[in-house]
């Protein structure tokens, strides 16, 4: 088995922001227009990072140089996140944001568990257990929040027009 370095972390946050920003620029006037191109910075930013690492990457231990990673990662999953609740409670669109939570934010959480939990059972006693049972629970959390946002009696939408009286 192969040893992840926690860079990988960065690299993941770094797609995942030029994702949402793809994302939240096809969706057009439902995000404020600057939004876009905030996620773009922030991709540069993971980038600039891995770059000014990459000459510090000799001298740093990986107790060092995870947390930052876990940190940009867990960035991109609080903004996917942000971006899910923003379409949801906002701008109501509920079917937006159930397909959103679907096809993108539970999908991007579970990868993103997948490998801090492969990283975690690799370095053994650098990566402590409290992270991993809490990515677990949210994980859980969030297929349970998803199976009962699907269930036939909560997508239907109410009617929010006006009667109109014979």
């Amino acid at each position: 088995m192969t040893q992840l370095p926690p860079e990988v972390f960065t690299l993941i946050g770094i797609n995942l922001f030029l994702v949402l920003s793809l994302v939240t620029y096809l969706l057009g006037n439902r995000f404020p227009k600057a939004l876009p191109y905030i996620y773009q910075v922030a991709a540069l930013f993971g980038l600039g990072y891995l770059v000014v690492n990459k000459a510090f990457l000799v001298q740093a231990e990986e107790s060092t140089r995870f947390p930052y990673s876990f940190a940009y990662l867990t960035a991109a999953l609080t903004s996917i996140a942000a971006a899910n609740l923003y379409v949801a409670a906002v701008k109501r669109l509920g079917i937006i944001a159930k397909a959103w939570f679907g096809a993108f934010s539970f999908p991007s959480i579970l990868a993103a568990v997948f490998f801090v939990v492969q990283f975690g059972s690799i370095q053994g006693s650098i990566f402590p257990l409290a992270p991993q049972i809490g990515l677990a629970l949210l994980v859980l959390a969030v297929g349970i929040g998803l199976a009962v946002s699907l269930l036939p009696d909560t997508a239907k939408m109410p009617q929010r027009g006006k009667e109109v009286k014979q």
